[in-house]
């Protein structure tokens, strides 16, 4: 008889402290992964305000590319036309200088 009140002794003292280790341990579990949600949380945002600033420096490099390559194409127009015109004269003709009226200036005038 001893026997077997002690051993329902333990039973019933591993059965209440077993019952109360996991209300607590669901308690800090159930703590942490609202810790941690929020981490998660703030983590987003920190990645969306990166994601926004790497888009404003591309913009920029964008509108600065963009501003070489024309200021490059006003170099190389530069370069490759010339500084004379054709112009059709009143006599038939077709003669270059600096303008029309200059090309055309002993061939009675531009036409």
């Amino acid at each position: 008889m001893g026997r077997m009140l002690l051993t329902s002794l333990a039973l019933v003292s591993a059965l209440s402290f077993g019952m109360s280790t996991p209300t607590f341990a669901q308690s800090d579990a159930e703590h942490d992964s609202k810790k941690a949600a929020k981490k998660v949380k703030e983590a987003g945002k920190d990645a969306a305000e990166a994601a926004k600033d790497a888009g404003d420096a591309a913009k920029d490099a964008g509108k600065a590319a963009a501003k070489a390559t024309k200021q490059a194409a006003k170099t190389v127009k530069k370069g490759v036309t010339p500084d004379t015109t054709t112009a059709y004269c009143k006599d038939g003709t077709v003669q270059t200088g600096k303008t029309k009226t200059t090309a055309c200036f002993n061939h009675g005038g531009v036409k």
